[in-house]
C-alpha cells in the first residue's frame, strides 16, 4: 500500500495570536495589556479585588429584592385600622408642616413644647371630617390633651383663619364616608408627598 508523503504545517498558515490594545484597570486605573479580551484587571490582586465587588453588589442587589419582596407580603397582612393609623400619621405630619408658622389655633401661643395636629370636631364625632384640611390645625399639646381641645377658643380661632362659612360646612350635617384600604393607601401617599414638597 502506497503510502501519501508526510507533509508539514507551514507555521506562517496558522491563524495568528491576537494583541490587545492596553487599557485601564478597573481597579487601581493603571495601564496594562490584557492577555484575553475580557480580562480587565491588571493584576491578580486587582482581580480578587473586583471579583469581591462583583459579589458584594449581587447581594446587595439581592438583599434589596428580598426586603421589597418581605414589605410586599406584610402590606398585604395588615388590616383596615393599620392603614387608618399609617394614613392618619401622614396627615398629621402635614398638619404640622402646613401650619409651622403659625401659632396654636386655640390659645394663639407659641412656645418650645410639643406640638399636635388637633381636630376642631374629633374623630370620633365626626369621622367622615378626620382627613379635612379645613377641621384639623397645629395646636398645643395642652389645649390639645389637657384641656379637651378646648373647643370654645379653637371655633374662634378658626373662624379668624378660615371664616364663618367653613365652620358653618364643618358643624353642619354630613353623610357616613367609608374609606378602603385602598382610599387610606391613597391618603396615605398624597400627604406623604404634599409633606415632602413642604420640606423642599
Amino acid at each position: 500500500m502506497k503510502r501519501s508523503p508526510l507533509r508539514r504545517s507551514d507555521p506562517t498558515s496558522r491563524a495568528s495570536v491576537p494583541v490587545f490594545k492596553p487599557r485601564a484597570c478597573r481597579v487601581c486605573t493603571s495601564k496594562f495589556t490584557p492577555t484575553r479580551g475580557f480580562v480587565s484587571w491588571c493584576s491578580p490582586e486587582c482581580g480578587f479585588e473586583l471579583s469581591t465587588e462583583k459579589v458584594r453588589k449581587a447581594a446587595a442587589k439581592q438583599a434589596l429584592a428580598d426586603r421589597r419582596e418581605t414589605r410586599a407580603k406584610l402590606e398585604k397582612l395588615k388590616t383596615r385600622s393599620q392603614w387608618l393609623k399609617e394614613a392618619q400619621v401622614a396627615f398629621n405630619a402635614f398638619i404640622r408642616l402646613r401650619d409651622a408658622a403659625q401659632p396654636c389655633i386655640s390659645c394663639r401661643r407659641f412656645h418650645q413644647g410639643e406640638w399636635h395636629a388637633g381636630h376642631y370636631l374629633s374623630t370620633g364625632a365626626r369621622p367622615e371630617l378626620r382627613f379635612d384640611e379645613d377641621n384639623v390645625h397645629k395646636q398645643c399639646a395642652p389645649c390639645n390633651t389637657h384641656l379637651h381641645g378646648n373647643l370654645v377658643l379653637y371655633r374662634e380661632g378658626l373662624i379668624e383663619r378660615r371664616g364663618a362659612d367653613v365652620v358653618a360646612r364643618l358643624e353642619g350635617p354630613h353623610g357616613p364616608l367609608h374609606q378602603s384600604i385602598e382610599d387610606l393607601k391613597a391618603i396615605k401617599a398624597k400627604y406623604r408627598a404634599l409633606t415632602k414638597e413642604l420640606t423642599k
